[in-house]
């Protein structure tokens, strides 16, 4: 009670001390009530004591809001976060060759996800990621997936050591990939395509912040680029996507190294990149499959105006013995890409930053420019499939009454060489707590 003793002596001071000065200047009344609110809060959080939990706001240690709070729980306490999203998809009838596009409109509560960690001491935790999808766990609908399980040895600020299933550290959504985080009701094309998100391994590494610099580097199991046990393989139109094991039962012949370094200039700008190399044939096949993937980006804050900006590049050896082992033919045009690429650009600006009686609510509109391919280099012996080298614009329009919740629509332009792109409509819910 001792703490709480001091707040209420406190309080009498400060109005006593201000009496005098309200008499002669009224002004001062707005900075009396503001002290008052202030203190008032601190007893109300003294009273929690324990049952204080912190609020899905700011991140940590590359954990996205949700994800983050167990970093700043008390210690010998569980911490339970969380996000969902659902989603509607409106599909134009034609594709760009006015060809009928047989695309259904969908309805999907996409995501149901829950955090939930334990802080074992001041140095020790554990964090983890329990995602639900679909709203099902049915074979065609939906699946359960452990999307993160890690425990991190935090030794100081400047380095850590973290193990388990972790998020690969590449670009700016695998990592913080809470709808409440980007703009759009879909995840960009590009951190899905050449970027596999959400991409999570088995693996050790360390972590740390050396000022306005903090990195993250990894070992983790290899991608596989057959199919075999439940993992479909590399393939011409999603690239590596479908090479993730996703930490179950994953292969270990082959493993790989990913380094993550970002830094911060001044408040409200991140430049960074990343870069993984490994194998990925697995024992699957005689010839190695060597596999590189790098990207840089930039992501940057200003007076409600946003920007981010992303390139990434990846590198697949012996692909022509990957097609040949897959029965993937010339005719088809179904050559995994020796080389793929793509990046993105996308700017945002909150019309209410700039009303004064806003009172925290967040409305912006958004428009985004998309370039990938995944077949942008195939074997000699290989054509490559014009469909696979796309254009998407996407516009649309964002609204956050609170941080944690987002309603978001957009419109998105899907273009590709082959002329079979079908235009969308998308409308979300999301939130996180």
């Amino acid at each position: 009670m001792k703490p709480l003793v001091r707040l209420l002596l406190a309080i009498c001071l400060t109005l006593s001390s201000a009496v005098p000065a309200f008499a002669q200047d009224s002004a001062k009344l707005g900075e009396i009530e503001r002290k008052v609110d202030l203190l008032t809060q601190e007893i109300e959080k003294i009273k929690l004591g324990e049952a204080a939990d912190p609020v899905a706001e700011t991140t940590a240690s590359g954990a996205a809001p949700a994800a983050s709070k167990v970093y700043r729980a008390r210690t010998n306490k569980v911490s339970i976060g969380g996000y969902g999203e659902m989603t509607y998809q409106n599909f134009s009838k034609r594709k760009q060759n006015a060809d009928p596009a047989g695309a259904r409109d969908e309805a999907d509560f996409l995501r149901a996800v829950l955090y939930v960690g334990y802080k074992f001491n001041d140095w020790i935790l554990f964090n983890s990621e329990l995602e639900f999808e679909h709203a099902s766990t049915g074979k065609t609908r939906g699946e359960v997936s452990v999307e993160q399980a890690y425990v991190d040895f935090r030794l100081r600020d400047e380095i850590g050591v973290r193990a388990g299933t972790v998020l690969v550290p590449m670009g700016l959504q695998n990592e913080f990939h809470e709808p409440t985080t980007f703009s759009g009701v879909r995840r960009t094309s590009v951190e899905q395509n050449i970027i596999p998100s959400t991409w999570r391994e088995n693996g050790v590494g360390v972590f740390g912040d050396l000022g306005p610099v903090s990195y993250r580097s990894y070992v983790v199991s290899g991608l596989q680029a057959m199919t075999n046990t439940g993992v479909t393989g590399f393939s011409s139109s999603s690239g590596l996507r479908n090479g993730r094991s996703s930490g179950a039962k994953s292969y270990a012949e082959d493993l790989a190294s990913v380094t993550r370094l970002d830094y911060k200039p001044v408040p409200g700008v991140l430049v960074g990149g990343s870069f993984y190399v490994g194998q990925a044939d697995q024992s699957l096949i005689v010839h190695s499959v060597p596999v590189t993937l790098w990207e840089g980006h930039l992501k940057a804050e200003y007076r409600g105006a946003e920007l981010r900006a992303l390139y990434a590049e990846g590198r697949v050896g012996n692909a022509d013995t990957v097609n040949i082992a897959s029965g993937f033919t010339n005719a088809a045009k179904t050559s995994v890409g020796s080389k793929l690429f793509g990046g993105y650009v996308e700017g945002a600006y909150d019309v209410l930053s700039v009303v004064k009686n806003g009172k925290g609510h967040y409305l912006a509109p958004f428009f985004r420019y998309e370039r990938y391919d995944t077949q942008a280099d195939t074997p000699s012996a290989f054509a490559n499939n014009p469909a696979n080298s796309r254009v998407e614009y996407t516009a649309g329009l964002t609204y956050k009454p609170i941080p944690q919740v987002a309603v978001k629509a957009d419109h998105q332009w899907m273009l590709n060489q082959a002329r079979t792109g079908v235009n969308q409509w998308n409308l979300g819910l999301a939130y996180i707590f």
